[in-house]
């Protein structure tokens, strides 16, 4: 998604990371890749369970897109291509 970066904000589309780990971890891995959109700490792991994302022994990677209207309109495990993503983003 960092490499696509452009595309998305074409697209008028906004880019989260979501995991439980800190706050400090994050700031490490952004820093790290350079990611041009935030990373949000999931402490207690609410979201991995309201998204369903917890796998036998640790969160499952899902790739979400959102609707401005609230609505899922694409989900995938694993790491989908960013254009995979963005053809969903019509």
């Amino acid at each position: 998604m960092r490499d696509s970066w452009k595309s998305f904000l074409a697209k008028d589309t906004l880019v989260f990371g979501i995991n439980g780990y800190s706050d400090a971890s994050h700031a490490k891995f952004r820093d790290k890749y350079q990611f041009p959109f935030p990373l949000l700490v999931d402490k207690g792991k609410q979201v991995c369970r309201a998204y369903k994302t917890n796998g036998l022994l640790m969160v499952t990677r899902t790739v979400y897109l959102i609707g401005k209207d609230g609505t899922i309109r694409f989900a995938k495990r694993g790491m989908p291509s960013p254009s995979e993503v963005l053809t969903a983003a019509q």
